[in-house]
């Protein structure tokens, strides 16, 4: 009998696996004890640990000793199925040069009311699995001494004898055939970095509750040795699925192989260039055939023009990150005038710490840079349409060393000027060749600046203004930082758009879904999220809809601005034919569509297509029963996480 012998601590997936590989004093022997029990089981359980104490090899075959507890270390006993993936890791290079690291599935055992293999629950939260046969043959694939080994165990979907629920989870040991850390691995991305937009991402059963949920348990499958279609194979299937809906540029590689450092093969996606990577993306590549390419047979040449230095500045926002630090523009002072914003502008170049002396109509390398202005959030502003100026096409009125002020006319202004506030919007457009600004003259390429905002009073410039609901962070998990362009450049989802986009935007009072047929933000996002909207019906949402934390940020007090009651400043949801629905009505209704939905909101004060009077009367007590703390609180019973 062969015992893998050193210890060994192995990456955590997100439920904490920490795997050790411990042994006795010689290479043979028969198993120990399994141990004593472990303390009074687990009662509740909100996530499970695995730690695998040893792997034994009997002539080939393995056995797998681990430990099951709680989010608390209180071991789970009774565990009525499990399923068990073994596979090897060929390392790059080793079937072609220029090859990346492969996958070889050898096979997948599961235990319920019988087993492949032989599983023995200890009751006492330890188990062991004994597999069906020697890894070697099995797949018809050979097992390689000194190559990478992996075992993954899944266990949960279903429940102890006494009715607890086991939430799934998917965790792996790596280790090399004597024991030792293995001496390569391929660990490329994380789970976390696909949740950002996902959520929960899990696949081969129910929405939201697959069998397999973690990237290092879905390539021990899906690699060739165990799929027939090549497309199938985890890289190039992901990348796939990716062409269509994707919510920013595919350029961007780093959108799901984001940094991290903890991944020994982070950078793959740049230092190791393949045919079937690439070409996943670049379909209208035939490498073989010469076409769209000059003409590869093998991976063996893709590094020699492809260095990862190169493929990088093809593949990331660096040269856009590099010309956006050579630009700052900056509202430094404003204060209302009448029915008019005066205002003014710095323009700096943060590279250098140094102020563009020229005002914008004058620097060549500005494209477009233009002001949006609108007054009123206490009651989500004062008009649908916010007034503008385009710098670059204007003289200012005044100023010198790179502070020039400008005036903004033609506000709409509150019943109260003075305890109210305003927005000043501002985007624009670069000129630019590669990573330098250029003269707009010279080139034709362009780089859009990140959009910002500034509140104001009537006197002055303020940190404090309309209320925060989502935040540039927040939409950014999917769609970027700030890469979400809507109307060429405005890409400040967390204030720009509502400039415009607010409550002075009507619904069709015709329409079947109101929220679908108003431009009105908050209406406008859950709508469009949900695909309910027809001018984009294939929105495919990535996550889970009823995630309000996807989008919504926490207020001061930490609490989630999806929370009711809502806050006052909300208003009710205009229609054209002059009518109105109260505010939380009007946006549960976006995604509760049902009759009975609607029934159950009007019982409790909603109002449905009324006066503005009764609309902002006051009935609704949706908070009652739905507000913090309350018995139905949205905020639990939404799978907010």
């Amino acid at each position: 009998m062969k015992r893998v012998t050193q210890s060994l601590a192995i990456k955590s997936i997100p439920l904490m696996l920490i795997a050790v590989l411990a042994g006795c004093g010689g290479d043979d022997g028969n198993p120990g004890n399994p141990g004593e029990p472990g303390g009074p089981p687990a009662s509740e359980i909100n996530s499970l640990d695995i730690t695998v104490n040893e792997v034994l090899f009997d002539s080939g075959v393995a056995t797998i000793n681990y430990r099951v507890t709680n989010e608390v270390d209180e071991p789970v006993v009774g565990i009525p199925s499990a399923t068990y993936i073994a596979a090897q890791l060929l390392p790059q290079g080793y079937t072609n040069a220029g090859n990346a690291s492969q996958w070889q599935y050898f096979t997948a055992e599961s235990c319920s009311s019988s087993c492949d293999g032989e599983f023995i629950d200890h009751k006492n939260g330890k188990y062991s699995y004994t597999f069906s046969g020697p890894f070697d043959g099995m797949n018809d694939i050979a097992f390689i001494d000194g190559a990478t080994q992996r075992v993954v165990i899944k266990v949960g979907g279903d429940s102890l004898p006494d009715g607890t629920a086991l939430p799934i989870t998917n965790q792996y040991l790596d280790w090399q055939d004597e024991g030792s850390k293995p001496a390569y691995t391929r660990d490329i991305l994380d789970m976390q970095s696909c949740n950002t937009c996902h959520d929960d991402l899990s696949f081969h059963g129910p929405v939201g509750k697959g069998k397999y949920n973690e990237v290092q348990a879905c390539v021990t499958c899906h690699n060739l040795a165990k799929v027939s279609n090549p497309g199938n194979v985890f890289a190039p299937m992901v990348h796939t699925k990716h062409l269509t809906g994707f919510p920013v540029s595919l350029a961007d590689c780093q959108t799901c192989h984001a940094p991290d450092e903890e991944l020994a093969q982070n950078m793959n996606w740049a230092r190791v260039p393949t045919m079937e990577a690439c070409g996943s993306c670049h379909t209208n590549i035939d490498f073989p055939a010469g076409q769209g390419h000059p003409t590869q047979v093998d991976n063996s040449n893709c590094v020699a023009c492809h260095n990862s230095d190169w493929t990088i500045s093809a593949h990331s926002q660096e040269a856009t990150d590099t010309v956006l630090g050579q630009f700052k523009a900056e509202v430094v002072s404003a204060e209302l005038n009448g029915d008019a914003v005066n205002f003014a502008i710095r323009l700096s170049n943060p590279a250098t710490n140094e102020v563009y002396v020229d005002s914008a109509d004058k620097l060549s390398f500005i494209s477009d840079l233009r002001v949006y202005a609108n007054w009123g959030i206490s009651i989500d502003y004062t008009t649908r349409s916010a007034k503008s100026i385009k710098l670059q096409d204007a003289t200012p009125i005044s100023g010198s060393n790179g502070v020039y002020h400008y005036q903004i006319s033609g506000l709409t202004l509150s019943a109260d000027p003075a305890t109210d506030k305003g927005t000043l919007a501002l985007q624009g457009k670069l000129c630019s060749d590669q990573t330098m600004l250029a003269d707009c003259a010279n080139t034709d390429s362009s780089t859009t600046i990140k959009s910002s905002h500034q509140f104001f009073s009537a006197t002055a410039v303020t940190e404090l203004g309309r209320r925060v609901v989502v935040t540039n962070e927040t939409c950014g998990s999917c769609h970027g930082d700030q890469q979400l362009n809507y109307h060429g450049s405005r890409n400040d989802l967390e204030q720009q758009c509502q400039v415009c986009h607010n409550r002075n935007m009507v619904a069709d009072a015709t329409a079947t879904n109101p929220g679908a047929s108003t431009a009105d933000y908050k209406h406008l996002a859950h709508t469009l999220h949900a695909g309910s909207r027809e001018s984009y019906p294939n929105i495919n949402y990535p996550g889970n809809i009823g995630n309000c934390a996807q989008c919504h940020t926490t207020d001061a007090a930490g609490v989630l601005t999806a929370a009711l009651p809502l806050n006052k400043a909300v208003q009710p949801l205009a229609f054209s034919d002059g009518t109105f629905t109260s505010a939380t009505s009007a946006i549960c209704s976006d995604c509760h569509l049902s009759d009975t939905a609607k029934a159950h909101m009007t019982q409790q004060g909603g109002v449905f297509k009324g006066s503005e009077a009764d609309a902002t009367a006051g009935t609704e007590s949706c908070a009652t029963c739905h507000g913090q703390g309350a018995t139905v609180d949205v905020l639990k019973v939404h799978p907010i996480q």
